[in-house]
């Protein structure tokens, strides 16, 4: 007596484009989520009010948070001369903007630029990321605007990347994608922005920031936040010409477009510039 084996059913699969048209849609990206400690932060920040005492023992509730506070509060760019050794010191001296700005940036670090087979290339989108994110606020220390915005839109601007790195390798093992990684490399390149916009608007954080990345490559298209947008594309520039010596820097001649909707001299501009060498001293350090 024979037996007829059933054939096994074909495994499923589908193409890049398939997985980015349902990644868009919501099927199965998952975006990082605050930790724990970082959410009740932002909230308790988030009030006029807020006590520093109570910041304080918050962030001293998560050990990995303190060392990494502490670390980066020592760094170059935070500096002010004394060593903070605690994070009451570190509240005192740098104030809770800046406290919020570097409990971000840890949030980040590790839980969005952190992608397995990927690390070279999110170590470079990270990298370039800080150095958005410090050019950009030198250029609204320049225009006398929101620091911490600034510092934010620049940081947050790319990660959509890794985002998208984490949910297409991962649909390679549920969804069968079949793809190489010099196309994944590109789609994420290609979506990036949207996801970025999509975990800014999860976390609460400002809207001012959410519309800067969506604009990022046409800033003077933006409805309501033009010059964020503008700044954050001068920015991202300033970082790609630091990060890629090979391209070559603007001239005085050829002015970058950016300059005359910010209504920021020459002058203004080579100050910025000027400040290349600590600005990457910096992003090394805290990488």
């Amino acid at each position: 007596m024979s037996t007829t084996l059933k054939p096994e059913p074909a495994a499923q699969s589908e193409t890049i484009e398939e997985a980015l048209v349902a990644l868009q849609g919501g099927d199965n990206c998952e975006l990082p989520v605050l930790p724990e400690v970082a959410a009740q932060l932002l909230k308790l920040t988030g009030d006029v009010d807020c006590n520093i005492g109570d910041v304080v023992l918050l962030i001293k509730r998560d050990q990995s948070m303190t060392g990494h506070l502490l670390r980066i509060a020592n760094s170059l760019r935070y500096n002010t001369g004394v060593t903070v050794s605690s994070v009451q010191q570190a509240a005192a001296r740098l104030g809770l903007l800046t406290i919020r700005e570097i409990v971000i940036l840890i949030s980040c670090k590790c839980r969005i630029f952190d992608v397995p087979g990927f690390e070279s290339h999110v170590r470079r989108s990270f990298r370039h990321s800080l150095t958005t994110a410090a050019f950009a606020q030198e250029v609204a220390r320049a225009r006398r605007t929101n620091v911490e915005e600034a510092f934010l839109t620049g940081l947050l601007h790319d990660v959509g990347r890794p985002i998208l790195f984490q949910a297409l390798a991962d649909r390679r093992r549920t969804h069968g994608l079949e793809a190489t990684e010099t196309e994944m490399l590109h789609a994420a390149g290609e979506a990036r922005i949207s996801f970025a916009a999509k975990l800014i608007d999860q976390w609460e954080l400002s809207e001012r920031v959410s519309e800067a990345v969506l604009y990022q490559l046409s800033p003077l298209d933006a409805p309501a936040c033009s010059t964020q947008a503008a700044s954050l594309n001068l920015a991202m520039d300033l970082a790609d010409g630091l990060l890629n010596p090979k391209n070559a820097p603007r001239s005085v001649d050829e002015p970058h477009p950016m300059l005359e909707a910010l209504s920021l001299y020459p002058e203004q501009f080579s100050t910025i510039q000027k400040n290349s060498n600590q600005i990457l001293e910096w992003v090394d350090s805290s990488i």
